[in-house]
Order: structure tokens, then sequence, then C-alpha cells
């Protein structure tokens, strides 16, 4: 579950610093004597806060994440239709997505170099937003809204056509990894707003049952 914001101006500090480590060199980066150094603050006072390390990265993630959920429980509970409720949560996790790139393709790497909280995160995060997303776009098929097929496999083309450009823009920043041509179209239309709204309806009006279906042999 995810918790409010800290209001002790120390526990906001050591949190606020340690997204922003985190955000650049990830969250395998954090150690509590750099943390300690980089707010000026004792490691005493780290460990009343926190208890230790595992712990601080834990909540930390939290504090990074609770935004997030809390946005998509609003947008669940006012919004009637249930497209509409869809859109608007689809386009705050995009927007989330493309405010904290560097903190979620950094939290991917943690992931695979074995920070145990990062690991944890991901492991229990289906029941939070995923699950609103999964019932909403059941609900709009069955008010006809979206053609009827597996939620989670409408979700995973909704997110690969609007979502994974932002993070592929995120994870080549600074490198020269792919064809110029296709490392200029992602830099050009991944992660500028109005194009990533205008994937995210055309990626709903290929879901809606008036849409067109193509002939494959």
């Amino acid at each position: 579950m995810t918790k409010t914001t800290p209001t002790n101006p120390t526990r906001l500090a050591l949190l606020e610093h340690g997204k922003t480590m985190a955000r650049q060199h990830g969250l395998r980066s954090i150690t509590v004597r750099g943390l300690c150094q980089e707010t000026a603050i004792n490691t005493g006072s780290f460990v009343y806060h926190f208890g230790s390390r595992d712990q601080f990265i834990a909540e930390l993630i939290e504090y990074w994440y609770a935004p997030l959920f809390e946005q998509i429980q609003w947008q669940q509970n006012h919004h009637a239709d249930p497209l509409t409720r869809l859109h608007a949560m689809l386009r705050q996790l995009l927007s989330f997505v493309n405010a904290n790139g560097a903190f979620i393709a950094q939290l991917m790497q943690d992931v695979v170099a074995g920070e145990i909280a990062a690991q944890r995160f991901t492991s229990t995060l289906a029941p939070r937003h995923p699950r609103i997303l999964l019932q909403c776009i059941a609900d709009a098929q069955q008010a006809g809204q979206l053609c009827i097929a597996p939620p989670l496999h409408q979700a995973m083309f909704l997110m690969s056509a609007c979502g994974i450009p932002i993070l592929l823009q995120h994870v080549l920043s600074g490198k020269e990894l792919l064809p110029e041509l296709l490392q200029q179209a992602i830099k050009q239309f991944a992660t500028d707003p109005q194009h990533i709204d205008q994937r995210l309806q055309w990626a709903l009006q290929g879901l809606m049952p008036n849409s067109k279906e193509f002939l494959h042999e």
C-alpha cells in the first residue's frame, strides 16, 4: 500500500535526495554514507527515520510511486463512462512514465542487478494500478466500447504502442545505438506530449468494435 507524503523535513530531505540519486545512477548506487553526505544529515538520524538501507529503499520506491497510484484511483472514481475512465488513466500513466522515464529505466536495471526492494516492488505491482486498468478495460468491453479480447492482451498493445517508445527514448538518451533515422524519429515523437496523446487516440480507436478489421492471408 502506498504511503502519504512525509511531513518531517529530515525524512523528506532524505527521500528527495534518494530519488535524485536513483534517477541518475539507480537505487543500487545509494549507500547510507553517501546519502547522508549529500544531505548533510548524520547517520544516526537516518537510522532513526528508516532503520536500515533496505527499509529506506523500499520506502523510497513507494514515495516515488504513490502519486501515480493515487491519481489512477482518483480517475477510477470520477468518471462514470468506462472508456473515458480508461483514456484518463492511460493519459495519467503515460504522463508519469514520461516525467519519470529515467527513474523507471534505472529501476529496471536495479531489478536485473538484484536490488531486493526493487524486485519486491515489481513482483507485487500487479494488484495496484495494473489491476485497475485491466478492470477498466473489461468494463469498457462490457459496455460495448472496446472489442472483446483478453484485457491483458489489450493492455499490452496499448502500452507497447504508447509507453514503450517513451522508455526507449530515456534508455537511449545520450547513446548512439540505433540507425540515425530511427533515433531521430524516437527523439522527435516518443516523448512529445502531443504525439503521445495522438498515439493513445490511435490505439484506442483501433480497439473499438467499429474499427475496420484487416484481412490476413
